[in-house]
């Protein structure tokens, strides 16, 4: 078995937008990625793929200027023409109870959700703070 595994990554983006184009060239040695990025800018593949993005960010703003929507990738129609059916979307969480008052914390008004556990259903006030911020209140457990 032979080992793939590079140990050299070097990634180009023209600008740190999440829709620049990435450019990774990828070896086993440093003078490996020497010659690829050699050979790159020798064939112009760096401006080749500028141009590209150029290109499809243009056909992008006329076809939104015109009214254009977005069309479903043909590899994501079977060759038979059949179109899985999509999946459901996710339940919408649980609304306040009737009969109950939502509590309120420093981030705002709290969120009542309800799930299922190892040790059954449970319910619970949520903090609205985003998941993992480190000020997130406790949930106030029903």
């Amino acid at each position: 078995m032979t080992d793939t595994r590079d140990d050299f990554v070097v990634s180009f983006k023209p600008h740190p937008g999440y829709d620049a184009p990435l450019f990774v060239i990828k070896g086993s040695t440093a003078a490996e990625i020497a010659d690829k990025i050699a050979s790159v800018e020798a064939t112009g593949l760096f401006a080749t793929v500028g141009n590209a993005d150029k290109t499809f960010k243009g056909f992008f703003l006329v076809g939104s200027e015109l009214g254009g929507q977005p069309v479903e990738h043909p590899s994501t129609v079977q060759a038979n023409g059949y179109t899985p059916p999509a999946t459901p979307p996710p339940a919408a969480p649980a609304g306040t109870p009737p009969g109950m008052t939502a509590p309120t914390c420093p981030h705002g008004t709290k969120v009542f959700k309800t799930g299922q556990g190892k040790r059954g259903e449970w319910k619970a006030w949520m903090c609205p703070a985003r998941q993992g911020d480190p000020s997130q209140c406790k949930p106030e457990w029903l």
